[in-house]
């Protein structure tokens, strides 16, 4: 893989790790239009570098909130500008409960299943169907007018629900982002936080399945023949790219727009499928 190629992929991983139309289903496309193989270990050093990329985009974006949360627990799933009785009173043990109970669910479901999931990557047929789910999902999370509760009236057993979505979400074609802020939705909580709440389990999820990945494939990893150059263009790139995509989430969250990628979901789909009966 040259730079050029790393920087494409780097602003396609980090588009639609934020954005909820499935960086894993966009991967296995353009490996399947590129020739590339997924468990080589050229491809899983670059998506070790990629995803920490897009850590490091939701660490700036909120950056804010989370500095302020680390001064005040409260602060968390208020704006700055609410007053600490608008909003529930949030503790620091119950959102470390929350993040603890939606990854737990996500692993109890993910670990099992590791080979479907595994499996997965290499069908686009599985990819064009799960597209298909993640467009509906967004068709009807536009759809929940009201969303009543705060953070800190989001109950722990939807909290694990969101996290089984997150599970869910592993299957290439589901969106992780789309996934968890569309169940979070319509169970409820008000959109700005589902996306909050999305990044927050998301931290972990991600920098927990990176540190799983390179321990198992450490061996592969250590032969790898590409450079530092090319996985750090491709860091770079998806994390830059990742600070704009999380931002145009943030925008679209709030105002209900979310249907206008489920539609490019449903072409994803469509387009896939298309190709799978002409090739």
């Amino acid at each position: 893989m040259d730079i050029l190629t790393a920087v494409f992929l780097g602003i396609v991983q980090g588009l639609t790790e934020f954005l909820p139309v499935s960086s894993s289903g966009h991967l296995v496309l353009f490996e399947t239009l590129f020739g590339f193989d997924a468990e080589s270990p050229e491809m899983l050093l670059f998506d070790l570098a990629t995803h920490v990329g897009t850590v490091a985009a939701v660490l700036f974006v909120f950056r804010k909130p989370l500095y302020r949360f680390l001064r005040q627990p409260s602060s968390l799933g208020r704006d700055a500008c609410e007053s600490t009785a608008s909003a529930g009173s949030l503790s620091l043990t119950r959102v470390i409960l929350m993040v603890l109970i939606a990854n737990f669910c996500t692993g109890i479901l993910v670990l099992p299943l590791k080979k479907v999931f595994t499996d997965a990557r290499g069908s686009l047929l599985v990819v064009a169907l799960m597209w298909a789910v993640t467009g509906t999902l967004l068709w009807l999370t536009d759809r929940r007018k009201t969303s009543p509760f705060d953070l800190a009236s989001f109950g722990l057993k939807s909290a694990a629900l969101v996290g089984l979505a997150q599970g869910v979400a592993v299957l290439p074609g589901i969106s992780r982002s789309g996934a968890t802020i569309g169940v979070a939705v319509l169970l409820g909580l008000q959109r700005s936080r589902a996306v909050e709440f999305s990044m927050l389990i998301g931290i972990p999820a991600i920098l927990g399945a990176t540190v799983l990945e390179t321990a198992g494939n450490w061996q592969s990893i250590g032969t790898s023949g590409m450079g530092v150059p090319v996985a750090l263009a491709g860091a770079v790139s998806a994390a830059v790219v990742g600070v704009g995509a999380l931002r145009l989430l943030l925008v679209v969250s709030r105002v209900a727009k979310l249907r206008y990628f489920g539609f490019y979901c449903y072409a994803l789909s469509v387009g896939s499928l298309i190709y799978l009966l002409l090739s």
